[in-house]
C-alpha cells in the first residue's frame, strides 16, 4: 500500500525524491507523502488502541465482581493505553524528524 502512495508521487514527475536507487527496484516518494503515509498507520494503530481500551472498560464493566475477570480487563486496558502512549511519541518523533528534513 505504500508503495502504491509513493508510486503515484513518482508519477507526478517530483524531482525531489527521498527514495531513489540505481539498478535495484526503487520508488520516487517526497516527504509530505512519507509523512501521510506515517500518519495513516499512526492513526489506525491509535485507533485500535483506542478499540482496545473500550472493549477492556466493557469488560470490566461485565467482570460481575469476578477478580480474575477484573484484572484481565485491568491488564488489557493497561496495555492498550501503554500501546496509545508509545504510538503518540513515535507519531511526535517521525513527524518531527520529516519536519526537518525539508
Amino acid at each position: 500500500m505504500e508503495l502504491f502512495f509513493a508510486a503515484a508521487a513518482c508519477k507526478t514527475g517530483d524531482s525531489s525524491a527521498l527514495i531513489s536507487g540505481g539498478p535495484l527496484p526503487h520508488t520516487c516518494a517526497n516527504a509530505g507523502t512519507i509523512t501521510t503515509i506515517f500518519n495513516i498507520t499512526f492513526v489506525t494503530i491509535g485507533a485500535l488502541a483506542f478499540l482496545f481500551i473500550v472493549i477492556g472498560g466493557a469488560r470490566y464493566a461485565l467482570s460481575k465482581g469476578e477478580p480474575e475477570k477484573i484484572q484481565q480487563a485491568k491488564n488489557e486496558i493497561k496495555y492498550a493505553v501503554i500501546g496509545l502512549i508509545i504510538t503518540a511519541s513515535a507519531a511526535a518523533i517521525v513527524n518531527f524528524v520529516l519536519d526537518r528534513l525539508k
